[in-house]
């Protein structure tokens, strides 16, 4: 018999350990898993898709020797596509949506790996967001302080595996979306190098190429096997990456890292400083790190680079071109209040965009990935806060999307400037949940590597999360 405390006790390889012994049941897992949402869920709003019948099914079909055989999963409501269930993006214009028929690529690599697909989480529209608070499902709340977001735009997977519904569930990142909830909720956070895990969606590579897709979990081991089971180019790739490591990511972790140059990255790529708090464990994680054998020094960036800028054309020309195949289906535009101000605004600069300002855009990406490469050449991890302040309060960031773009902006720019130019240049990165602030929260630091090098980051978070543990520390919510 699998208790509430046992299933909450193991993460994701832990739990498929039991399975695969004969100690419980894939079935027990999913029934722990579907009382764990029962409980918590109605008070954080991160599950917004339950098919209990589904996931009955699926612990019953799980492949016995899988790693994460009878593993309860979320799927992200953004990118993949779930047999049975539709896919809305958090939009109104989206609801109802038909069924998918199959699984996507990625689903399909998920049930291949024992993952017993339960349910979907909760995102902001078009994962557009820092705050998890769409107008359609309404606020996730972060399980550590539910006055406050649990960041974005993976923020219903965030709370339901800090709160302990799921010991991992499926995040995305185009800009921060994993790193950013992450630090939020006190979870390990990857982001793998662009183009490393593929979706196998029809639009090709998500956002231009800067989304990717991966999860949020409590340890870095379940991070490690979860990319082992999920990496493959997309089909088509002109340049594929570097093949994963001999033996794999996981495997991988058993070895510690090398003294390594870690730049340490005070300031944003914008200019921007942390709050005086995050300040000062920034400090204490270079000093961590020394302790570690490994050379710390400070970090420059090559002038102000505005990620977001440069970014901002390629999420609005993609959702345009998916709200434009909805109207296509349903044979109407969207009404007003089927979009939130945010996705509005986003259709508004795409409308204007020209093959000129493609051309720039490029051009932009392209130098801003040169620049990087030349300031980091010294170094092989660059290391800085994931977020300049604590989770902001529920419901900040949609008020002022509401008043104005410009006040948003000011105000995700404020809270979450360090993330989007790992997303531009196509680094790995990650947010480790080394410290809690003096109000308790967590505070997450980001380490970023070269392109390609996402065994290496693995590796440091492994010798990181064995120096300063952090699978002690839940959420009250989860207590």
């Amino acid at each position: 018999m699998l208790t509430a405390d046992d299933y909450r006790a193991h993460d994701a390889l832990g739990l498929a350990a039991l399975v695969r012994a004969g100690e419980v049941t894939a079935a027990e897992v999913t029934e722990a898993a579907l009382a764990q949402i029962d409980r918590l869920n109605p008070a954080l709003n991160a599950v917004i898709l339950r098919d209990d019948t589904q996931a009955r099914a699926a612990a019953r079909a799980v492949p016995s020797g899988a790693p994460f055989t009878g593993v309860p999963f979320l799927a992200k409501d953004i990118n993949v596509q779930v047999r049975g269930w539709p896919l809305t993006h958090a939009c109104r214009f989206f609801d109802g949506a038909d069924s998918a028929t199959a699984d996507s690529a990625l689903a399909r690599r998920w049930r291949a790996a024992g993952l017993a697909v339960i349910g979907r989480s909760n995102t902001p529209e078009f994962a557009t967001d820092f705050a998890c608070e769409p107008e359609l499902y309404g606020p996730t709340l972060n399980p550590w302080d539910k006055a406050r977001t649990p960041g974005g735009s993976s923020g219903g997977a965030a709370a339901a595996v800090a709160a302990g519904m799921v010991p991992m569930a499926h995040a995305s990142d185009s800009g921060g979306s994993i790193r950013v909830p992450a630090a939020c909720c006190g979870l390990f956070g990857f982001k793998p190098t662009s183009g490393r895990v593929a979706t196998g969606s029809p639009l090709g590579p998500l956002v231009g190429g800067l989304n990717c897709d991966h999860v949020l979990s409590r340890s870095v081991r379940d991070s490690a096997a979860m990319l082992d089971a999920t990496a493959a180019p997309e089909t088509g790739t002109p340049c594929p990456l570097a093949a994963p490591p001999a033996g794999g990511y996981l495997a991988a972790l058993v070895q510690p890292p090398p003294p390594l140059r870690i730049g340490l990255c005070a300031a944003a790529a914008t200019g921007q400083h942390p709050e005086a708090e995050i300040a000062e464990l920034l400090t204490r994680t270079g000093q961590l790190l020394e302790s570690l054998g490994h050379h710390v020094a400070p970090f420059d960036w090559p002038g102000h680079i505005d990620a977001a800028e440069a970014a901002a054309p390629l999420w609005a020309s993609e959702i345009a071109l998916l709200v434009e195949q909805r109207s296509q289906a349903l044979g109407r535009a969207p009404q007003n209040d089927e979009l939130g101000p945010i996705v509005r605004f986003g259709l508004e600069a795409a409308a204007r965009l020209t093959m000129t300002d493609a051309a720039r855009l490029r051009r932009t990406r392209w130098d801003i990935r040169r620049r990087v490469a030349e300031v980091m050449a010294p170094f092989d991890i660059l290391l800085s806060p994931v977020t300049a302040t604590p989770p902001p309060a529920s419901g900040l960031l949609g008020d002022a999307a509401r008043r104005g773009v410009d006040d948003w902006g000011d105000l995700a720019e404020a809270f979450a400037p360090y993330t989007e130019i790992f997303n531009l240049t196509g680094q790995p990165a990650m947010s480790v949940p080394l410290h809690q602030g003096a109000d308790g929260l967590p505070v997450g630091m980001q380490l970023a590597a070269r392109v390609g090098e996402d065994a290496l980051l693995l590796r440091l978070a492994r010798q990181l999360e064995q120096a300063a543990p952090w699978a002690q520390r839940r959420p009250p919510t989860a207590a």
